[in-house]
Order: C-alpha cells, then structure tokens, then sequence
C-alpha cells in the first residue's frame, strides 16, 4: 500500500470508529507523570475510541517513560517559573513564549480535542496554547494547595480537578471538583494480591505480570534480609531526598540492628553501600506496589500522590515534608492534613530518629492508624476523571 492509499486508510478508520485525540502535558519529576500515566491506563482499559499524544520538556527519563506506554511523546523548550526576582526570568519567559509557539504547531498538527495537564512549568506554554485553539482544558492539581502552574493554568481550564477536599473558596467556583489522586494499574494489581502465592509462582519460574521487576528484588531481599526482622521502605521521590538520605546513613549501624531497609535514594544522590540488610537503588519501577505490601514501615517525603499511594496501601508512614525554605509549603500541608487525621507521624528535627521510628512499631499506634484507616472514604479517582473527559467531549 503506498502512502497516499495508506493516509486514506487511518482517515477513514478514525471517521468510521470516531476515534477522538486527547493530548496530556506535564513534567518536572515522575510526580506529575504518573499520575497522568494512571489516567492514560484507565481509559484504555475502557474504551479505544481516544488516540493520545504527550507534550513534555526536553529530558529523557520522562520520555522514555511515556513512550514506554506507547504514547507519542513531544518535547518543547520551556522556563521555570519563580515566585521572585532573578535575572533568569528574562531569559526564561522566552523560552515560555517559544514552548507556546511550539505547542501551537503540534496542536494543528495533531488536532487533539481535550488537553489533560498534571501541571509543572512545562504545561503552562502548552495549556495557553491550547486555549488559543479553543482546546477543552483539565487540569489536575496532586497537593492540597494549587502549584503556580496550576493556579496559571485553572483560569483558562474547563474543569479543575483537586486531589484533595475543596476548600470554601473552592466550593464556591462550580469548575472546581474534588476528584481524588488517580494510582497507577501496577500499583492496583498489588494492592488486593495475595502475595504469598504470588512470591512461590515467582519462585517457580510461573510468566506472572510485572515477573521482571520483582523477581530481582525477591533474589536480593532473601541474599540480604533477616526473615525475622521488620524491614523499612525508604522513598525518597526519583530524583532523592537529600535529607532522609543524610538521616538513614547517621542512623544506620543502629536501624540495622533491628530492622531491614531497602532505600530508594534517587538519581542525584545515589552512592553504593554493601550492607547486610540494606538494599540501596536508583529508582523504584514496578515494583513499588510490591515493596508497598512488603514493607512495614515507610519513610517518604510528602508529596501528594506518594502519600495517597502509600495510604492507599494503609501502611505505617513516617513523613519528612521539605521545608517551606525548599518549596511553596505544599509537603508540610499535605503532611499536617493527615497528620490530623492520624494517618501518618510528621518528623521534625527535634526528635529522636530512632525513638521515633521504635514508637511507630508501637501495637497502640499500629492499632490506632488501623482505626484511622478504616474511617477512611476512598475515591476512585481514575473512573471520577474518566467520567468528566467523557462529559467534556460528549461521549
């Protein structure tokens, strides 16, 4: 078939199955792409009428991981945005205008009819670009308070989605809707699996979805763990967490002594460490669902789709939320939201790392987070966001 013939064949396939172009736009860290991602998988598990493209900044960790979901993936220049003074705004508000410029021509190239944003600086350019096209616009905020770009990008969206509960102002603005924190399908296989069964078809050699990434981890647990120990999952977000990095190696001679840990460190602070009952790693792929369900303690930053994963799972947490020095705030509010509502503990400086970590195994306070759980009213963000797309685009 030539190529003429072969345009002729997709045009009248789409006409026939009416097959509708969502475009998502997002990055900065794996935090705003998976999430997206986790939409992405659900609508496909629901329907094929959808084609998607992706509109992202130039870094190849975050193309890869969307192209390895089989979503075409564009790059376009884009300037971060600050809350103060530099001189690197001027250089930066145009490489905002040029991302707009280039947002534009793959907008007409791709005619996509609803642009979902998960926000990061790169969405804005891609966002305003779209609403000059008369582009439907979602976008989706993770924390408890609307990032810059989001907060930019809600005063031209049709529909503004919030992980967290509406606040009063919120409430009023009938675009705004409290939609939940979508997870990702590996994460959901397993959420409810019985793992016992799942560890021994592993072990014998049984083709089980995600085998790749778990069978490794299975052969270094049972090389490095104690059976008898607790064992500590350390998630420092994909590019680490200086601080919980420094506050594992001061205390490690003594987490070691009782506990396992297997700590995920991040790309940029990343160092080897041979230790008998400590495993240290890049990145966790896949296989977080599993350490989710292995671990009996979590130690994590707070950002919001890594608390309401790890909550999700009703896991024992300890937050260390960055410092409002270090970021607009959003971390210390997601930690004291859940902190009130007894679903994890909040570390500050001014304890004792390891009293506090020791407290946690207390049976009163697992009893209590238990309880704290189960009043719990959980969302499936993923139909909720589902739904709304169908709605905006009349299907």
């Amino acid at each position: 078939m030539g190529q003429f013939d072969s345009n002729i064949a997709n045009f009248l396939t789409l006409c026939y199955f009416n097959i509708m172009k969502i475009a998502f736009t997002g990055g900065g860290t794996l935090g705003h792409i998976y999430p997206a991602l986790s939409i992405y998988d659900y609508i496909n598990s629901q329907t094929d009428i959808y084609d998607y493209i992706w509109i992202g900044r130039v870094d190849n960790r975050e193309k890869s991981v969307v192209e390895e979901n089989g979503i075409k993936f564009y790059s376009i220049q884009c300037g971060k945005l600050r809350r103060y003074f530099s001189v690197q705004n001027c250089v930066d508000f145009f490489k905002v205008f040029l991302g707009y410029i280039q947002a534009k021509k793959i907008f007409k190239k791709e005619k996509p009819d609803l642009l979902f944003s998960k926000g990061g600086y790169v969405s804005v350019p891609v966002v305003y670009a779209a609403k000059k096209l008369n582009i439907k616009i979602i976008t989706h905020e993770s924390d408890i308070s609307l990032g810059l770009a989001t907060k930019l990008n809600s005063k031209v969206a049709a529909l503004v989605l919030k992980g967290f509960l509406l606040n009063e102002e919120e409430k009023k603005n009938k675009k705004y809707l409290y939609s939940g924190n979508p997870l990702r399908k590996d994460l959901l296989y397993f959420k409810e699996l019985d793992l016992n069964c799942y560890e021994k078809a592993i072990e014998n050699g049984e083709n089980l979805e995600y085998k790749e990434y778990i069978k490794p981890v299975i052969n270094q647990m049972n090389l490095k763990f104690d059976k008898s120990k607790k064992t500590i999952l350390v998630v420092g977000g994909s590019l680490g967490a200086l601080e919980i990095n420094n506050l594992i190696d001061q205390n490690l001679d003594s987490l070691l002594k009782k506990y396992n840990i297997y700590h995920q460190m991040g790309e940029k602070t990343f160092r080897e460490k041979n230790r008998k009952g400590y495993i240290c790693t890049k990145y966790i792929d896949k296989e977080l669902g599993y350490l989710y369900r292995k671990a009996d303690l979590i130690i994590t930053r707070c950002g919001a789709n890594t608390l309401n994963e790890e909550i999700a799972f009703e896991k024992n947490i300890l937050g260390i939320p960055l410092k409002n020095s270090s970021s607009r705030g959003e971390q210390v509010l997601n930690a004291e939201f859940y902190k009130d509502l007894n679903l994890l503990e909040v570390y500050t400086n001014s304890m004792n790392f390891i009293d506090t970590i020791e407290n946690l195994f207390d049976n009163e306070v697992i009893d209590r987070r238990l309880v704290a759980f189960s009043h719990l009213k959980s969302v499936n963000a993923n139909e909720i966001i589902y739904r709304k797309i169908n709605e905006l685009l009349g299907n």
